[in-house]
C-alpha cells in the first residue's frame, strides 16, 4: 500500500505549467473538466484551483488504489471551493458509457497524461518493474483476466515476436520469442525473475529489459486501441471552443493522437477527386508540432525527456 503523506515523494508531473496554462474555463457556463488519466492528483490538484464553484470535475482511473488515494486528496482540496467532484475505477475507453450513466452529454475540457505514474514503476507491490522479483501481472485494472503471464505461456510465437516487433521494434524479438516457447514447455513463466533471466541470455542491455516489459504492459492493458477509441469518443463529446491535451510517452501513442488530431482537423478525408466522405472538420490544432518538456524539467525529472503534448480545439 502506498501511503498518502509520502506519495509526493514518488512522482513528478510532467507539463504541468504547459497542461494548466491551455485551460480555459468558461465563465458563463459550467465547466466540466474530464481527466483520463488521474493518477493520484498531480495534475487534477491544480486545475479544481482554476475551477467556479459548482462546476464538474469527473476523474478516471483503472488502479483503484490510485483512485481511493486522490479521492482522500481531493476532496480535501475542494471543501471550500464546492466543485462537485467524481470519480470513477474504470479505463478511459469506457469514457462515453461512463459520463452516459452521469447524464453528462457535453465536456468542456478533457486531457490524457498516458504515462503510467512514477508509483507504479518503484513501488513492488504494483508489480510493472523488471527490477523486482513480483508476479507476472501487469494489470492496471486487476479485474481483467488476462495477465503478463498469460501472455508467456499461451501467446504462439508469431504473436510474441509481434507484440515485441510493433510496440518497440526490439532486436532480440525473434530469439526472445523461441527461448519463451522452449522454456515454457518445462516452466511454466509466473515471476518477473523468470523472463528476466531470459532476456539477460540474449541481451545484457537494460534497454531490452524496458522495452519487453512495457511491450507486455501495452499488450495485457490493451492501452494503444484503447487510447483510440477513447479520443474518438472524448472529440465527439465536447462542446464548441472545448479542448483536448494529450500527454503521450511512446511514438505510437503520439502516431494515434496525431494521426486523430489531424483527420479531425480536415473537411475531407477520402482520395476520390470529388469528395464522397462528407467527413466534416471538427477541431482546430493548437500545437503544429508536440510540445516537449524544457531542459530544466528533463533535468529535475528524466522520466518526462520522451513526453510530447499536443492540444486541439472543438469548433
Amino acid at each position: 500500500m502506498v501511503y498518502l503523506e509520502n506519495i509526493e515523494d514518488l512522482h513528478k508531473s510532467v507539463l504541468l505549467k504547459e497542461l494548466v496554462s491551455s485551460i480555459d474555463i468558461f465563465s458563463d457556463k459550467k465547466n466540466v473538466i474530464i481527466d483520463c488519466t488521474l493518477g493520484l492528483w498531480w495534475h487534477a490538484s491544480e486545475i479544481i484551483k482554476k475551477m467556479n464553484l459548482w462546476d464538474i470535475f469527473v476523474g478516471f482511473d483503472a488502479d483503484i488504489e490510485n483512485l481511493d488515494l486522490a479521492k482522500i486528496r481531493l476532496e480535501k482540496l475542494n471543501k471550500n471551493k464546492k466543485i462537485k467532484l467524481i470519480f470513477i475505477n474504470s479505463n478511459f475507453i469506457n469514457l462515453k458509457i461512463e459520463l452516459e450513466k452521469l447524464k453528462i452529454k457535453e465536456i468542456t475540457w478533457i486531457y490524457y497524461d498516458l504515462w503510467m505514474s512514477s508509483v507504479h514503476i518503484d513501488k513492488k507491490d504494483r508489480w510493472f518493474s523488471f527490477k523486482f522479483d513480483w508476479p507476472l501481472d501487469m494489470r492496471f485494472d486487476r479485474t481483467i483476466w488476462k495477465t503478463a503471464a498469460d501472455i508467456l505461456n499461451w501467446y504462439k510465437i508469431g504473436e510474441l515476436r509481434n507484440i515485441f516487433l510493433k510496440y518497440w521494434e526490439e532486436p532480440i524479438s525473434n530469439k526472445l520469442s523461441y527461448k519463451i516457447i522452449e522454456e515454457r514447455k518445462n516452466n511454466k513463466f509466473k515471476r518477473s525473475t523468470d523472463l528476466v533471466r531470459l532476456i539477460e541470455d540474449i541481451s545484457k542491455s537494460a534497454k531490452s529489459k524496458n522495452r519487453i516489459f512495457q511491450a507486455l504492459r501495452i499488450e495485457v492493458n490493451n492501452e494503444l486501441e484503447n487510447i483510440k477509441i477513447s479520443i474518438e469518443d472524448a472529440v465527439k463529446l465536447l462542446i464548441k471552443n472545448g479542448n483536448i491535451f494529450v500527454i503521450s510517452f511512446h511514438s505510437l501513442e503520439d502516431r494515434i493522437v496525431k494521426r486523430i488530431f489531424k483527420k479531425e482537423a480536415r473537411n475531407c478525408i477520402c482520395k476520390d477527386l470529388i469528395c464522397t466522405c462528407k467527413h466534416k472538420k471538427t477541431l482546430q490544432l493548437l500545437t503544429k508540432k508536440p510540445i516537449l518538456p524544457t531542459e530544466k524539467e528533463i533535468k529535475n525529472n528524466k522520466r518526462s525527456r520522451s513526453a510530447k503534448a499536443r492540444i486541439a480545439k472543438k469548433i
